[in-house]
């Protein structure tokens, strides 16, 4: 999937910031080019299973999956590897009595496709 804003510039994914994930610009430089080329646009798909962390690192669809979109995970805890948005995750963590909560520990600056940095807590479960 791409992106590509009124201005010409690529993303990897329409829903991404532009700052940190532009790629190139389709009035300066080939889509092909872009695509081939581009660290910003390759960065979900250059990726192996070395770089998982947290729960992804231990999971048993860890070489397959790769903790899934590296861009969420990359926007909410400032490193790809680990997402904490699926939920086979929930339900292995829920067998063991634990849940995971994102806690904000950087607001959003105020740009368009903004996002702030949140961490992960685990806690027990809450009975109920």
């Amino acid at each position: 999937m791409l992106g590509i804003e009124s201005d010409g510039t690529v993303k990897a994914c329409p829903t991404l910031p532009t700052g940190p994930y532009a790629g190139g610009n389709v009035l300066d430089m080939t889509l092909e080019h872009i695509w081939e080329t581009s660290e910003q646009v390759r960065f979900a798909r250059d990726r192996g299973t070395e770089e998982l962390w947290g729960h992804c690192k231990t999971c048993y669809y860890a070489d397959v999956c790769k903790a899934g979109c590296s861009w969420t995970a990359h926007t909410t805890l400032g490193r790809r590897g680990n997402t904490p948005f699926c939920y086979h995750r929930v339900v292995q963590l829920r067998k063991k009595g634990i849940r995971e909560r994102l806690v904000p520990v950087e607001k959003a600056p105020g740009q368009p496709y903004d996002f702030g940095r949140f961490e992960l807590v685990e806690e027990p479960w809450p009975e109920g």
